[in-house]
């Protein structure tokens, strides 16, 4: 089986009270329609941030509120600019969180 590394994966960031962390997830399950799942079945909970990459393009986007709308829908009367993500105000960097990073421009 080949590995197909030019594709978007999704990640999760979850608050666990005292740190946060990346639940584990098996690369297949790392897609958009089972995020959405996860997250309406109760699996994934305190979350602070969804992630969509693409590891062969080298990018990233914090694409929380999207999936958040798409997981709990609002109906058109009650829909409230509201912003799911408590993430988007504490922006954590790699060595923050205790992992080693090497960034190449």
């Amino acid at each position: 089986m080949a590995l197909n590394l030019d594709m978007s994966f999704f990640s999760v960031i979850c608050d666990l009270g005292n740190c946060f962390y990346i639940p584990e997830t098996d690369l297949a399950d790392m897609n958009l329609a089972r995020i959405i799942e996860d997250l309406q079945a109760g699996q994934l909970e305190r979350v602070q941030a969804v992630l969509e990459f693409n590891p062969a393009e080298g990018w990233c986007n914090d694409v929380t509120d999207t999936v958040l709308a798409a997981a709990f829908p609002e109906p058109e009367e009650d829909a409230a600019a509201e912003n799911w993500s408590d993430y988007r105000g504490e922006r954590l960097n790699a060595r923050q969180t205790g992992v080693s990073a090497r960034v190449a421009a």
